[in-house]
């Protein structure tokens, strides 16, 4: 190894180069050959000695360890420059995605006319797990269960099956509310009695699903309708 220093004071291997390599602008090509060589043992003709004082990219100067060099940060290439949408615009898009999610999809009668569900009654837990619970009852066909998935919830009772176990439905025409069986493989019993083909409900009957005792507590009667509030406001 023959060192040679150059005007500028880098040391370098005049068997290896034949003119200082740091001055000729070399030094990516000795920075990319430090990093993917480091922690490598490499022979000694073929090390580069780097400028006094200096190291190359990615090890640690003389003197200092190799675990206090700290490693180069870099932004990485998606955030560089990248503008922000605003917050307007993305509740917008994100509406846009819901209403073409919405395309097609069935709805109620009542949802169509008011943008909206409105409640027609109630099922009020009388007894069983859920006892003192209130479940709603919406304006079309309300599907019963465990499943979150349902339009009344009854949980922690595993005699009521997990979907469709039962059905009420609201006829707005007759303004009527009517008990459905539907896939369950328990019996349904309304005021003790069970239930095999759809049944008109009256106030305060007593529904029995699995251990769950509930009192149907009606919104719209005689006395009131959502098609009358509607004709009221006329």
């Amino acid at each position: 190894m023959a060192l040679q220093e150059c005007a500028n004071g880098h040391l370098y291997d005049t068997d290896q180069y034949p003119t200082c390599p740091y001055c000729r602008g070399g030094t990516n090509v000795i920075n990319f050959a430090a990093q993917s060589n480091v922690g490598k043992t490499v022979a000694a003709a073929n090390a580069v000695i780097p400028p006094q004082g200096a190291a190359p990219q990615g090890m640690a100067p003389q003197g200092m360890p190799p675990q206090q060099v700290m490693p180069q940060q870099i932004t990485p290439p998606n955030e560089v420059g990248a503008t922000v949408a605003p917050q307007s615009y993305i509740k917008q898009q994100q509406q846009q995605q819901q209403n073409a999610a919405d395309v097609g999809k069935t709805v109620g009668v009542f949802q169509r006319k008011m943008n909206f569900e409105p409640i027609v009654g109630w099922l009020v837990c009388v007894g069983g797990h859920e006892k003192g619970k209130d479940f709603r009852i919406y304006g079309k066909n309300n599907t019963i269960g465990r499943s979150e998935k349902m339009d009344i919830c009854i949980k922690g009772d595993q005699t009521i099956s997990r979907e469709n176990h039962a059905r009420l439905a609201y006829d707005e025409k007759h303004n009527a509310f009517h008990l459905i069986p539907a896939d369950s493989t328990n019996t349904i019993y309304l005021n003790d009695e069970p239930v095999y083909v759809p049944t008109k409900l009256n106030a305060r009957d007593i529904i029995e699903f699995g251990e769950c005792k509930l009192m149907f507590v009606p919104l719209c009667d005689e006395n009131f309708t959502w098609k009358s509030v509607d004709e009221a406001g006329k």
